[in-house]
């Protein structure tokens, strides 16, 4: 413990190497700014004359309005030394990367307690994503305390908290965030959850934070709906499917089966049509039949098709997704009835003379009676070839094999290229291979 006085008019100057508790005991009237001029938070310390602050490292002024001098005691502590009271989690148990499968395990009644952004280095950064398990419908409800390291200011985006709940799932759907800012003293939001494991992303604000899952039984989950026809119009594809209890609305999933997967399932799941994985729509319509346009279709092309019902009496909730299946759609047979010539193909790679964005070029020649075109690619010796679909006229990329191929372009590797066209049903011959070499290694 330091003793000082402290005056009006005078700046007095803390530097920190390292994240820092200063605790500050005095009857002086005080603000303590960090180089932005931001005010930092103080919080409550053992009587009313103390204050605790939560720093990160760097340079601090501390100014007064006192006209004379008043004693002041200061103590610094490296947050390094305690943060095993801190913390819940070490930091060493929180992944370095961001992909929901290194979530943390907690369970319903665990309090959590830890930090966010305190540490410059994304070593010691917390990612604040955790996992948690349902044997059964439930209301679960997040109590909440956050304390930031910046003033409280709507300007201030260092103390947002976007806290988010997704399923585990193939087919993405949006709850409701929860948004709160700056100083939250046992917040509460909850969420009507049906059966299965999820993941929370507790958001972004700096300095500590506290909360806690608790849940009990609900019966705000809609029925689950089920498909009862699947059909090609002119233009759509058309779904229909039945009434669920409880339900408000519905929403149908078309995603393509050919995307792609990655590290990050959740970020590969089906969006509902017309909806994104991750933010709330208020379009779901109470009707029992939705269709898809043709203009997110592509000819040839197979779907995976689903359905839930959603609810928003007590917030927004769902039903388990229905069933899913699989259809493949087709543009309506006009015009000729023969199949369609075989492409002519040119391939080659481009390098972008940066080498952070290349991609191997597809071009053929233009057939007006053609509809789509499957396209397949494979790295030479790999034995696999990765196919993709495509309504473009005249020509497409390939910007990043990683997916398909488990790596990135790399200098002397060959790419094989062959395409085929369809008209609505009918299928022309593969076109010759091509070949791609790649001449640069991407800068990426």
């Amino acid at each position: 413990m330091q003793t000082s006085y402290v005056r009006k008019g005078n700046q007095y100057r803390f530097y920190f190497k390292a994240p820092t508790r200063l605790t500050v005991t005095t009857k002086a009237k005080y603000k303590i700014l960090n180089t932005s001029n931001w005010e930092c938070i103080p919080y409550k310390g053992k009587n009313k004359n103390t204050k605790v602050f939560y720093l990160r490292s760097g340079h601090y002024n501390l100014t007064t309005k006192s006209g004379k001098n008043v004693k002041i005691k200061t103590s610094a502590t490296r947050i390094t030394k305690i943060r095993n009271k801190l913390e819940t989690f070490s930091h060493k148990t929180y992944p370095l990367e961001t992909h929901f499968t290194s979530a943390i395990p907690i369970k319903i009644g665990q309090t959590v307690t830890g930090m966010t952004d305190m540490y410059h280095t994304e070593k010691l950064n917390t990612m604040n994503r955790y996992k948690f398990t349902l044997d059964k419908d439930q209301k679960v409800t997040m109590n909440m305390s956050v304390q930031p390291v910046y003033e409280n200011s709507w300007s201030n985006i260092f103390n947002n908290n976007d806290i988010q709940i997704v399923q585990d799932t193939d087919y993405g759907y949006a709850l409701n965030p929860w948004k709160t800012k700056g100083t939250l003293k046992n917040g509460k939001y909850s969420w009507n959850l049906e059966k299965g494991t999820y993941y929370l992303e507790k958001g972004s604000a700096r300095g500590r934070f506290s909360f806690k899952l608790t849940s009990e039984d609900t019966n705000a989950i809609p029925s689950t709906p089920k498909l009862t026809k699947v059909s090609s119009t002119e233009d759509r594809i058309k779904v229909d499917y039945t009434k669920a209890d409880n339900a408000i609305g519905y929403g149908i999933y078309g995603s393509s089966l050919r995307r792609y997967r990655s590290n990050d399932p959740l970020l590969d799941t089906a969006s509902m049509i017309g909806h994104s994985n991750f933010t709330p729509d208020g379009n779901y319509p109470d009707v029992l039949t939705q269709t898809i346009s043709k203009n997110r279709l592509i000819n040839g092309e197979t779907y995976d098709i689903a359905v839930r019902a959603m609810n928003d009496e007590e917030g927004r909730s769902f039903s388990p997704v229905s069933a899913n299946q699989k259809f493949t759609y087709y543009i309506p047979l006009k015009g000729s009835h023969e199949k369609p010539k075989t492409p002519t193909l040119k391939v080659s790679y481009y390098d972008d003379h940066g080498s952070d964005e290349p991609y191997i070029d597809i071009e053929r020649d233009v057939n007006p009676e053609t509809d789509s075109y499957e396209i397949q690619y494979s790295l030479k010796g790999s034995n696999k070839w990765a196919t993709f679909f495509s309504k473009a006229r005249s020509g497409d990329i390939v910007d990043d094999p990683t997916n398909n191929f488990g790596q990135d372009f790399k200098k002397g590797q060959v790419y094989e290229v062959r395409v085929r066209a369809f008209h609505s049903n009918l299928i022309s011959d593969w076109s010759e291979v091509k070949t791609a070499r790649v001449d640069v290694t991407p800068n990426r």
